[in-house]
């Protein structure tokens, strides 16, 4: 999942490290958009591909935060995460759907 971003935390690429772009991503409720996200993929993938494996085949997910991306700093203005399955699971039965 890959999902781009333009909010403004600082006019430097400093101000867009991990930590920055971990509270961003708190404090604008990113966080549960890219699981709900995760979910519809999983949902999608477990109907649509036979030998479908979250482990196996699911790499994470990405916000790219282009005001902070720099290529003098490489992986400024860049937030990934990659969800635990069993947390996958657990938001995919808790939002109604069938699980493992």
């Amino acid at each position: 999942i890959l999902d781009y971003k333009s909010n403004y935390l600082g006019d430097s690429a400093s101000d867009y490290s991990p930590i920055d772009l971990s509270a961003e991503m708190m404090h604008s409720n990113y966080d549960l958009q890219y699981h709900l996200y995760t979910v519809a993929l999983h949902r999608y993938l477990s109907s649509n591909w036979m030998d479908y494996e979250y482990e196996k085949h699911f790499g994470g997910v990405f916000y790219l935060f282009m005001r902070g991306m720099d290529p003098a700093e490489p992986g400024s203005g860049i937030f990934y995460d990659r969800p635990e399955f069993d947390t996958v699971l657990k938001l995919d039965a808790y939002l109604g759907g069938k699980h493992e």
